[in-house]
Order: C-alpha cells, then structure tokens, then sequence
C-alpha cells in the first residue's frame, strides 16, 4: 500500500519564484521594474567573444550602466541611436536562455527579443563570416516542448524579421535568410563523432538537414522565437556562421561584428517603426505606413 497523503493532492500547489529582498535572485531586475522594449541576448561564447560578450556589444553602443553581474548572467543597460536597449549573455543553451528571457519579460516589460550570437553551416551556399538571418527555426531541443506541443512552429516575428534583413541591405553585407535548427547537443546532435562514436540517428544530420534548405544549426534560437510567440512578444535572432561542415573551417569571432552591427541598427529602426505605430494607431507596421 502507497504510503503518499493524498488529502492535498488535488490543491493548486506551486513552486516559489526566486525572489529576496524585492528582486529576482537570477538576474537582479526588481519586482515591478519596467525598463524597456528591447533587448539582446546573447551566449557566453569563445567561439565569437573573446571578452565578456555584453561588455564587447555595450562598446557599440552609449551610456552603459550595470544591471546584473553574477555567476550566471551579465546585464548592461545601453543605448542605440537613442533606443534603450538591454543587453544580457548567458550560458549556452536553451535552458538558461529560457531563464534571462522570461525574467525580462517578467520583470523588465521586455516584449522584443533578439539573438545575436554564432552557429555552424552546413549550406554550401554560407561562407564562414556571413549573417544569417532565422525567418524561423527547428525545436529539436526539449526547453520549448516543456511549453507547447512540438508541432507549434517557431517563426521570427515579421517586423523583427525586415528590419534586420534591411539593416543588412544598408551595411552592403553578406548575409542569408532562411531556417535555424536549434540542437541541446553540440556534438553527436549536431553531427559530430565523440571518440569515434556518433549514434545512428545521427550518422547523416548534417545531410539530412542541409537537403531540408537548413542554413545553420546552434542551440538557442528556437526557444527566442518561441518563447515569445507564446506570451504576445516578439523574437528574431541574427547569427555569424563561424564553421562550416562543407568547408571543414571554423572562424573563431569573424563576421560577429557585422552580426552586431546588424541587430543593433534592426532595433533602432523597430523603434522607428513602432513609434510609427503608436502615432498612427496601428496594431501592425507596414511598408506603406511611413509614407
């Protein structure tokens, strides 16, 4: 016989938020903060960054203030053309990406979440150091079916989505616009053998999924547009394809400022957009609504 009290197993019980002293113990917001729509995520990355990655964007942009600085999160507050913008890197991999991004959604009223960070290529056509710009993304992680079934589709938002492909137009830049698929593994899920070891199922990913029209594979940008998607927020991700599996070449931190670059001019021009809107009235931006 169980020897489980069953007396509360029907009751609403739930787990505490991580909150002291009126804040977030994660990521340092305050409870009822609001500080902007806008805000970069980005990974703890040796293959793009070779400092603290919110520091190196903060340096293209002005004013930077600290926010967070823990043992998981680093947080700078910063502007851009006049946008204010956050900026928070964390560790690799959607589970940690899920904690920064719903903390600033909760906390801070973010409600537009961009990626910029580095992947890998298996398209013939993407050279090491061109932007990819994800018009939508493969769940083949688990942080996101912890949400919502996995035939719920992660696609960009549309008006991140043209504002970056039009900040790359106006920087004359490399760049591509296509599928991301986001993995957990980086090795035997993304094709790589470990000690001569790579399971069946995995032999020809990099194949299969390049004959899919699949531009790059990293680990974060399925849970940035899904996300989001699910809470009536935005998410876009830019990314620098730093190796490839066609050309065998990895390029440690090259094309990561042209992704920078990219993001951060999108942004300011969304915030044009958006303040189009708000003038206007208007719940969606269009081409013709500047006119």
């Amino acid at each position: 016989m169980s020897n489980i009290k069953t007396e509360n197993m029907n009751s609403n019980i739930k787990p505490p938020m991580f909150e002291e002293n009126g804040k977030s113990v994660l990521t340092g917001f305050k409870v009822g903060e609001k500080r902007t729509r806008y805000a970069i995520i980005a990974v703890h990355d040796p293959l793009g960054f070779r400092t603290e990655v919110a520091d190196y964007i903060a340096r293209f942009m002005t004013n930077p203030t600290d926010v967070t600085r823990n043992t998981m999160f680093t947080i700078v507050n910063a502007f851009y053309k006049d946008t204010e913008i956050l900026i928070a890197s964390t560790g690799s991999g959607a589970p940690e990406t899920e904690i920064v991004l719903m903390d600033m959604m909760y906390y801070a009223g973010v409600d537009t979440f961009l990626r910029i960070g580095t992947s890998g290529t298996q398209c013939p056509d993407v050279n090491v150091g061109d932007v990819i710009i994800t018009s939508g993304a493969v769940r083949d992680e688990g942080l996101t079916k912890e949400y919502i079934s996995p035939t719920f589709p992660a696609v960009a938002n549309y008006e991140l989505l043209v504002a970056m492909i039009e900040s790359a137009e106006k920087l004359n830049l490399d760049y591509h616009v296509g599928i991301t698929r986001s993995t957990d593994s980086i090795y035997c899920g993304q094709g790589r053998e470990v000690n001569g070891y790579i399971p069946a199922n995995q032999e020809r990913t990099v194949e299969y999924w390049r004959n899919a029209g699949v531009l790059n594979v990293e680990r974060e940008t399925s849970a940035i547009l899904t996300l989001p998607l699910l809470f009536g927020a935005r998410g876009g991700a830019v990314n620098v394809a730093c190796n490839s599996s066609i050309t065998q070449k990895v390029g440690v931190t090259q094309g990561v400022d042209d992704a920078i670059r990219v993001g951060l001019d999108g942004l300011a021009l969304l915030a044009k957009w958006d303040k189009i809107k708000e003038k206007t009235g208007k719940k969606w931006w269009y081409p013709g609504l500047e006119k």
